[in-house]
């Protein structure tokens, strides 16, 4: 593998890995519709202030969303509008595994009978 391939690979990684936590999922999910300051997104979440900043700046520094301050307010929104793409793909390969398991699971059942 070239060296670029790997590092472009290395970059993917990291995304993956900023979006590989059940939190900032929701975060991402709740800024499809609408920028958010992060009292508001921790209220939505169930989480404290603190714990919310942790998970916007993992997802921050993965570029995945951009904040703008507004006097003392910080509104994070995502950085593009094709972010939310990357959890529909996961949605496809739930759907196609589920499908695939869900048959699997069904002819292991006619067997047992």
């Amino acid at each position: 593998m070239a060296n670029r391939d790997r590092s472009r690979n290395e970059l993917r990684a990291n995304i993956l890995k900023a979006l590989a936590n059940v939190t900032r999922v929701c975060i991402i999910e709740n800024l499809k519709d609408s920028p958010y300051n992060v009292t508001e997104l921790a209220a939505l979440l169930g989480e404290s202030n603190s714990i919310t900043s942790r998970h916007l700046n993992v997802l921050k520094s993965a570029g995945l969303i951009e904040d703008e301050k507004t006097g003392t307010t910080v509104t994070y929104s995502l950085a593009s509008n094709g972010i939310p793409d990357i959890l529909d793909s996961v949605d496809e390969v739930i759907k196609m595994n589920y499908e695939k398991y869900h048959v699997f699971f069904s002819k292991e059942l006619i067997k047992e009978r």
